[in-house]
């Protein structure tokens, strides 16, 4: 029961109070990578050596929090088991955005609906990585929904999904990997080799999370009276074609369930990207899209909170 509880009262916490950003443990993960790259990165290029470097960083944030983390939850649980599970509930707590995820989508609405274009650019930069200053009112829409897509998996299933499995460790450790994935994982000049082991990683955290995903999107569209079947069909065709191997399921999941065409052409720092669509052009891409998308994440997260505390009994027996 006890891997029932902690999933469940950290799952409440989120929703209760989200993410006290200035204090959350993921900036200081990410002050500890920053200081690893400084400290690691060659001075002088050597691709070989770069490559495993990027492994040492990946043992060294990764590795080192789940075992550091693990003998700490030992010596807790023989110490009191009533702190341990505190302490557990803390850093699922702490795992966890779906509140700030749901939150940032409605500003973003909000800003929308009051034809405020300019506010509505600058919520969205709070949630996507794109050039958002000359976004129109359907770009940003579709950067809105595409984010909520994308961030239901990374932000709440992901970690959820490892929590319920391995408790507060795996949740913690999830956001590790995925925290050395935004901060080293791209595709440049500078992190290729370097974010190579960290970029991967994700990919591997991410397979399977992704995917179901997508199933708890497609559920929750039915609960919602969006389109299902659309959901299932948008994501078994289309999610192959997007650069990332997971983010496609639950974006062209939500694209199907929405009856939209997300993808096309984004700017990254004045650099023209191209995004191969997802979906159809069923329905325009108006304010009310966002609406319905965060409904559906709402909907999709207690589909999947259900069945993870299912794992998570089961797992506790």
């Amino acid at each position: 029961m006890i891997g029932l509880f902690r999933l469940l009262f950290g799952v409440g916490l989120d929703l209760a109070f989200g993410d006290p950003e200035p204090f959350h443990p993921v900036l200081g993960i990410g002050r500890f990578i920053e200081f690893l790259e400084r400290l690691l990165f060659p001075k002088e290029r050597n691709f070989k050596r770069e490559f495993l470097l990027g492994f040492v960083v990946l043992g060294v944030v990764a590795g080192g929090l789940g075992v550091g983390y693990g003998f700490l939850r030992r010596f807790l649980f023989q110490v009191s088991p009533v702190l341990f599970l505190a302490v557990e509930v803390y850093f699922i707590f702490y795992s966890l955005a779906l509140h700030t995820l749901l939150r940032r989508g409605k500003e973003v609405e909000e800003a929308l609906e009051a034809r405020d274009l300019v506010r509505a650019r600058k919520a969205l930069q709070h949630l996507v990585g794109r050039d958002t200053e000359h976004l129109s009112e359907w770009e940003i829409v579709r950067g809105c929904v595409e984010s909520l897509a994308e961030n239901f998996n990374d932000a709440f299933i992901a970690p959820l999904f490892y929590v319920a499995l391995f408790g507060a460790l795996g949740g913690l450790v999830y956001r590790a990997v995925n925290t050395l994935d935004s901060m080293l994982g791209y595709r440049d000049f500078r992190y290729y080799f370097f974010g190579f082991a960290s970029a991967r990683a994700d990919d591997v955290a991410n397979f399977l999370p992704a995917r179901l995903s997508a199933l708890f999107i497609a559920l929750s569209a039915l609960f919602c009276g969006r389109f299902f079947r659309g959901a299932l069909v948008c994501a078994f065709r289309d999610a192959r074609k997007h650069p990332s191997p997971n983010a496609g399921w639950p974006e062209s999941a939500m694209a199907g369930a929405l009856g939209v065409r997300l993808g096309g052409v984004n700017y990254y720092q004045g650099k023209r990207e191209e995004r191969p669509f997802l979906g159809d052009p069923v329905l325009d891409l108006v304010p009310l899209r966002i609406r319905e998308a965060r409904k559906i994440v709402a909907v999709g997260a207690g589909i999947a909170v259900f069945c993870f505390s299912l794992v998570a009994f089961f797992l506790s027996l």
